[in-house]
């Protein structure tokens, strides 16, 4: 899952589209770090776990920013969730 996120990332570095390599910078980090905690390579299912708990992260800050008034924000948490 990693790798395949790695090559997504240099696929956007290549095509210059930094709002989706910010994203993928994003991810990348988030299953690294918890690869690092558990002192282990993730299976491919432990790798889905973190990036649906991202994807839950994302979701609750998007209704937050848009209770406060933030569509500018709730845009980018959007735009980032897709991905």
């Amino acid at each position: 899952m990693l790798s395949t996120l790695m090559d997504d990332m240099k696929l956007a570095l290549k095509a210059g589209q930094k709002s989706e390599l910010g994203a993928l910078r994003n991810l990348i980090g988030k299953v690294k770090a918890k690869q690092i905690d558990s002192g282990k390579d993730l299976t491919k299912d432990e790798a889905m776990k973190v990036i649906a708990s991202a994807a839950k992260q994302l979701k609750d800050s998007i209704q937050q920013y848009e209770d406060g008034g933030r569509k500018d924000l709730a845009e980018n948490e959007a735009f980032e969730l897709s991905i």
